[in-house]
């Protein structure tokens, strides 16, 4: 460095040592950063994620493989001017630990990490600073941010409300979803290099075959387990989490064979997974939307109605012949009475009780964390108390108030698929988020902030992007502002 300092101009040396330092600095921070994009942009991304997450559950470190990732969406953060490169290594790493999660010390390791994928988010809006811009969804999410605060306001006491539980899921929910849109919302203003609806469903597909790969895992170290049970698959505590995440990835694999015939083998991937999961709404929402997603190839032209035809004849012809008996001792053991629901479970008593709390507290609910109702039903330490239904959720825990805000927000979200419908991007958006609220019908769903509701929020992000929906600055938006809504075109888009 010296020696380059001496060797410098003589108007470079007059200026100082710091001065000089600091120049070449930014040159060296300037390069780094390109080097950062391109491989962002390039086609080794989503193989070294993969990768990393693969090597993780081999070796069974899945910790340690979560905290490369959050390192590496730390580094995308600090040194890539493109938001979005973070979006992938992040979720990767909460699918690695979401089957290890039995407390909340689990996640003590990635803390450093967290605190440091913090400020290196501060220090990526400092470098490439936008403008926020807010959408249609910024009302709802507004709202449902409100409503997750004063839950459970009149029956939760001061000290349960701060509990790192109550905290977590109230502004986990609300804020934090509120603030994850702004940010991602006002990223989609800037100029690309490359089509960002099909780096999303990219994005999408891999998060989706990093879940497959985590059921794999999951099915090979309880082998012995499958013996044990007559070939049923074992009751993974994760089922639930894991089904999630692959219906709500699996249509962009219909979407990307627009592209590629190619991407219907991550497709089948995907769906083989969601039968090994072992979840009941894996199985019956799987196929709804396996259903949905012919239809979709038929009716964007990926495949013609005759070819799409004879695939369902031969599939219907494997099924009758080798894999109905294979799903039934598969699910056997989730089987009661030969009923895939029995009258006898627990869900019945939590949406009775559901009921009873929005009656008895009719206007913000019970609360969200609220512990009265955990003999109903005991999750994993550091989860909250879930109705399992995504409509008995919102009434029993935040009342009136929740049932409004969140039905403004799915309103919003309706509106935009349907003014979106023809759009073959949005028409995949649609079949994820139906996704996503069929599995809440029977799961906690949305309600799990991360990776979950924040998925949901990028995806309406994509959805407001892609009808042209108007997003208008933060700044126009504050009192005494004049609020101007600007034409949307392909310079200021």
């Amino acid at each position: 460095m010296f020696r380059d300092y001496f060797d410098a101009f003589p108007l470079e040396r007059a200026q100082g040592l710091w001065r000089f330092v600091r120049r070449r600095g930014y040159r060296a921070a300037g390069r780094i950063a390109e080097v950062t994009e391109s491989f962002w942009h390039s086609g080794g991304y989503f193989p070294v994620l993969l990768g990393i997450l693969i090597l993780a559950l081999a070796a069974d470190r899945q910790v340690v493989g979560a905290a490369v990732l959050i390192g590496t969406a730390t580094w995308f953060l600090a040194a890539c001017p493109d938001f979005m490169a973070a979006v992938c290594p992040i979720t990767l790493a909460i699918l690695l630990v979401g089957p290890e999660y039995e407390d909340l010390t689990v996640f003590l390791p990635c803390v450093p990490l967290l605190c440091a994928f913090i400020a290196a988010l501060i220090l990526h809006f400092s470098i490439w600073p936008v403008r926020f811009r807010l959408g249609t969804s910024w009302s709802g999410l507004a709202l449902v941010s409100i409503a997750t605060v004063m839950s459970g306001c009149d029956v939760l006491s001061l000290s349960s409300r701060t509990t790192p539980l109550t905290v977590y899921y109230t502004l986990g929910l609300g804020l934090g979803m509120l603030v994850l849109y702004a940010m991602f919302r006002s990223q989609l203003f800037e100029e690309k290099e490359y089509d960002v609806q099909v780096r999303f469903a990219q994005i999408w597909l891999v998060v989706g075959l990093g879940m497959s790969a985590v059921v794999a895992d999951l099915c090979i170290r309880h082998w012995n387990e499958f013996a044990a049970l007559a070939g049923a698959v074992p009751e993974f505590k994760c089922r639930n989490f894991c089904a999630t995440v692959l219906l709500t990835t699996l249509p962009a694999a219909f979407y990307l064979t627009r592209w590629n015939r190619w991407y219907a083998v991550p497709g089948v991937l995907i769906a083989g997974a969601m039968l090994f999961t072992g979840s009941r709404s894996a199985l019956v929402f799987g196929v709804v939307l396996l259903a949905l997603g012919c239809i979709y190839m038929v009716r964007f032209q990926v495949i013609s109605r005759s070819s799409m035809a004879v695939l369902l004849m031969m599939a219907g012809a494997f099924l009758l012949c080798f894999g109905l008996e294979n799903v039934k001792v598969l699910y056997q053991d989730r089987l009661i009475g030969g009923h895939l629901i029995s009258g006898s479970e627990k869900r019945w008593a939590l949406l009775a009780q559901a009921v009873v709390d929005f009656l008895d507290h009719p206007a913000f609910g019970v609360g969200l964390g609220n512990t009265a109702n955990n003999p109903l039903f005991t999750g994993v330490p550091g989860s909250m108390f879930f109705y399992h239904n995504m409509p008995a959720q919102i009434a029993g825990s935040m009342g009136v108030l929740g049932v409004a805000a969140y039905g403004r927000l799915i309103n919003d979200r309706v509106a935009l698929l349907w003014q979106g419908r023809r759009d073959p991007f949005v028409a995949m958006l649609a079949m994820s988020y139906l996704g996503m609220q069929m599995v809440s019908m029977t799961n906690p769903g949305e309600f799990c902030p991360f990776p979950n509701a924040a998925m949901m929020v990028m995806l309406f992000a994509m959805v407001e992007d892609a009808v042209g929906d108007v997003a208008i600055s933060v700044e126009q938006m504050m009192p005494g502002r004049n609020v101007r809504y600007p034409v949307r075109t392909a310079a200021n888009k």
